[in-house]
Parts: structure tokens; C-alpha cells; sequence
């Protein structure tokens, strides 16, 4: 499957180029960006046939069958429409894009033209997330009435030098935008339910700056379907020590047990009152760790490959890009509105 990335910034090159390299069936012929120094660099670094300025050129190579989209997250929604005109399937990195009506127009756009759409939350791949995962469904925790999700540590907007990144009239989001989507589908994925409502608190504490206009501190609270209350903490200005990320995390109390894991590390407490977890030295309470392989990118990317196959559905959907942006843009109303807000929305024109 021949892929045409579009859009090699840092994010291509420090996450995903490796990995992409190692998933079987999967070549990248083509790469776009309007940086050519950057372009030429990544062309010969990974020694790519092909590069272009314009990623319209990409877009008219038939022997392109993926186009993944790498864009800042304001751009999304032109660059998948036109994928989806050429006839390609699309990988759009998160979140699938700014407003509802933008993440509709691309959906119906693959829908339209019959090509697959998988939106990159591949942190539902991450080693100690399907644990979790399998965990839930194998009855560990019972029952399950309170989540906890949190993705707080430092970074430094007041000198960065992206300007979407520091204005939110440009991106309509922040970092609860940004990486905070990550967790809203984090939390459909492990509940396998949708939100129904959200109360929100925002503001700028830290980062106080002419040139910031996003939010540095976020916490939602949503309530699902079934019932469950989760929140979200999402932060920019906490400083955090230790390994990897130590400021994210993800609490799940349920009636028969207690599950606490650090994404990042793959650290991971589990209590279960009725099912021994400890099968090596007995006991209801395990301390253990599922260190990081750094493959969930090849595992996104060779079940989206199959999709395309056997024609199933992709890994994440475009359904499942939408109600993860719906929860933030909610929760961003919340805060403004300062009351609670019911889900779904509805896509304004």
C-alpha cells in the first residue's frame, strides 16, 4: 500500500517515521510540505522516491492509494476533502478537525467518494491501554462509576512559535484541542459509551501573554450514557517530575475493583475484591508494568491497511474523530457559558 504523507514536520519525524517504516505492506512514495529545506532533508534522510511543495502534485500520483495528513489541525478539513476527491484513502492525524461541521463534510467526503477514513488516536494502541482495555472486559473492575483521566505537564506557549498553537481564534482550541482529544477518546474507548453531558471550568493562569489567547488549564466533567461520571484534567503549566509523563494518568473505580496506570511508563495498579490478580504470589492486588514497545503506530496503521483490504472499518473511525472532538468543543461552550452542556451538539453552519 503505497502511502503520500503530507505534512513532515516534527511530529512525522519524531513519532511516526520509524514506525511507519516497520509496518509490513506499507511504502511511502511521496512526501509534501511547504518547507522545502525541511522537505529535502526528510526526502534523503529516508531516502522517500518522491517530494513536492505542493501536495496537490501528491494528491494527482494514481499510484498513491493512502494519503496521510499531518497538518496543523485548523487544515484538515480542505487537505481530506481533496484526498478524498482523488480517490485516496485518508489517515488524518487528531483531531479530526476544528468544528463539527468541518469533521462532517469530512466524512460524508469519504462516504461520498468511497474511500476509507481513520483518524490517528493511536494511543488506543498503546501497550497498557489494551490492557486496560481487556482488564474491563474481563470483569476486573465490576461495574464502573468514576474515571479519572488526567494529561497535565509543562510546555511553554508564550515563546512558541507556531502562532495556532498560542491563538485560539486561529485553531479554536488549546491543548485540551490539541492532546486533550486524545483523552476524550480514551474515555469512549475504555467505557465503550458516549457522553451525554458536560460541566466545564478554563482559564489562563500561567502563561499570561498579549500574543495567548488559549487556555493553559481545562477540567471537564462528563457523564455517559450508562451512567458513568468521568473527568478530565488537562494542563500546560504544571511542572512534573519523573520518567516519560508523569502527569498523565488514568484512574477506573468500578464496584469490584480499582484500576490506576500511567500510559506513558506502563505502570499499573490493579485491585480487584473478587478476582485474584496476583496469580504468582496470590492476592487481590498487583503492582506491575507494561513497558512501552513504541509500536502503536504500526498497529494503526497495519489494521487500517487491512480495513482497506477486506473493506471493514477502519481502527478509529471518522464517528469516533467526530464524538471526540464534540466532548472538547462541548466542554470549550461549557467554560464560556459557564453552565452544563448536553450532548450531541448541534452542527452549526
Amino acid at each position: 500500500m503505497n502511502y503520500g504523507i503530507i505534512g513532515v514536520g516534527a511530529v512525522f519525524e519524531n513519532y511516526q517515521a520509524d514506525q511507519l517504516f516497520k509496518v509490513e505492506g506499507l511504502k511511502i512514495l511521496a512526501i509534501a510540505d511547504i518547507n522545502e529545506e525541511r522537505l529535502k532533508f526528510i526526502q534523503k534522510k529516508y531516502k522517500i522516491p518522491y517530494a513536492y511543495t505542493d501536495y496537490h502534485d501528491l494528491l494527482k500520483r494514481e499510484d498513491i492509494q493512502v494519503v496521510m495528513i499531518n497538518l496543523p489541525q485548523h487544515m484538515h478539513v480542505t487537505a481530506s476533502v481533496e484526498a478524498a476527491e482523488a480517490g485516496k484513502h485518508i489517515y488524518v492525524e487528531k483531531p479530526l478537525a476544528i468544528s463539527l461541521k468541518d469533521c462532517r463534510t469530512i466524512i460524508e467526503a469519504a462516504n461520498k467518494n468511497r474511500v476509507k477514513l481513520c483518524v490517528g488516536h493511536q494511543r488506543r494502541f498503546i501497550n497498557v491501554e489494551r490492557k486496560a482495555k481487556q482488564l474491563i472486559e474481563e470483569g476486573y473492575l465490576g461495574e464502573i462509576f468514576k474515571v479519572r483521566a488526567i494529561a497535565c505537564w509543562w510546555e511553554d506557549l508564550i515563546n512558541q512559535p507556531r502562532e495556532w498553537f498560542r491563538k485560539f481564534e486561529i485553531a479554536l482550541g488549546g491543548p485540551l484541542m490539541r492532546w486533550g482529544v486524545h483523552k476524550t477518546d480514551t474515555l469512549r474507548f475504555l467505557l465503550e459509551d458516549d457522553a451525554v453531558r458536560v460541566y466545564a471550568e478554563k482559564d489562563l493562569f500561567v502563561h499570561k501573554g498579549k500574543d495567548v489567547t488559549v487556555e493553559d488549564n481545562c477540567v471537564c466533567l462528563f457523564r455517559f450514557r450508562k451512567g458513568t461520571i468521568a473527568m478530565l484534567e488537562v494542563s500546560a503549566s504544571q511542572w512534573e517530575p519523573g520518567e516519560g509523563l508523569p502527569g498523565e494518568t488514568i484512574e477506573i473505580w468500578g464496584d469490584k475493583g480499582t484500576l490506576w496506570y500511567r500510559p506513558s511508563t506502563g505502570e499499573m495498579k490493579l485491585f480487584s475484591k473478587e478476582k485474584e490478580t496476583d496469580v504468582i504470589q496470590g492476592g487481590n492486588f498487583l503492582y506491575t508494568r507494561y513497558p512501552p514497545d513504541h509500536k502503536e503506530f504500526i498497529r494503526i496503521h497495519s489494521e487500517f491497511i487491512k480495513s482497506i483490504q477486506e473493506d471493514l472499518p477502519a481502527p478509529v473511525t471518522g464517528e469516533d474523530g467526530y464524538k471526540a472532538v464534540e466532548m472538547v468543543l462541548a466542554s470549550y461552550q461549557s467554560a464560556e457559558e459557564n453552565k452544563a452542556i448536553n450532548l450531541p451538539m448541534e452542527v452549526r453552519e
